[in-house]
C-alpha cells in the first residue's frame, strides 16, 4: 500500500467514525443549545465540513472552497461558516435543517476523494506555511483534516449523550 491509498483509508474510516454519533439523531437533538459555551451540533456539522472544504479546496488546491462554489450558505441557511473568526453565537438558536448539511458534507467529501485520488508522493511531501508556525507538507494538512473531524465526533457523540441519547453506537 503506497501513501495515497492509506490516506484514502483513513479518510473513509474517519468518516465512520464521524458519522457514528449522527445515527438516529433528530433534528431536536441536531439544533439543541447546550447550556455554558459548549457549541450546537448543527454548528458543529458545518464547521467539521468547512475546515475540510478549507484546508482541502482552499489551502492545499489553491481553489474555491466547495462552500462558495457551489452556494451552500443559501442551501444550508447558514451565513458564515462558523471557525476561528466566528460564526459560532449565531448559530446559537437557529434552526438548521440536518439534510441540507449532510449534502454539504457530502459534496465537501467528493472533492476530497478526488484530490486525494489525485496525490503522488512528492504532492504529500510538498512543504507549506503551517498555522501553527513553521512549515508543514501536505500530508501534514490531510492529518489534521482527519483528527479534527474525529474530535469532534466525540464531541458531538457527548451532546448526545447529555440530551439522554446513545453518541456513538458501540
Amino acid at each position: 500500500m503506497d501513501a495515497r491509498e492509506y490516506l484514502q483509508r483513513q479518510f473513509a474510516v474517519m468518516r465512520q467514525v464521524a458519522d457514528a454519533p449522527l445515527q438516529e439523531i433528530t433534528e431536536e437533538q441536531v439544533n439543541w443549545v447546550p447550556p455554558g459555551t459548549a457549541n450546537v451540533i448543527s454548528a458543529i456539522l458545518v464547521h467539521r465540513a468547512g475546515v475540510e472544504d478549507g484546508i482541502v479546496q482552499q489551502r492545499l488546491r489553491g481553489e474555491p472552497r466547495v462552500w462558495e462554489r457551489d452556494g451552500w450558505a443559501a442551501k444550508t441557511g447558514v451565513e458564515t461558516l462558523p471557525g476561528q473568526n466566528g460564526g459560532w453565537e449565531e448559530l446559537k438558536g437557529q434552526t438548521i435543517a440536518l439534510a441540507p448539511v449532510q449534502a454539504y458534507a457530502a459534496a465537501v467529501h467528493a472533492a476530497t476523494d478526488a484530490y486525494l485520488a489525485s496525490l503522488t508522493d512528492e504532492d504529500l511531501r510538498r512543504e507549506m506555511p503551517w498555522p501553527f508556525g513553521g512549515t508543514g507538507t501536505v500530508a501534514d494538512y490531510l492529518a489534521l483534516v482527519v483528527v479534527h473531524t474525529a474530535l469532534h465526533a466525540g464531541e458531538i457523540s457527548a451532546l448526545k449523550g447529555v440530551q439522554g441519547a446513545k453518541g456513538f453506537p458501540f
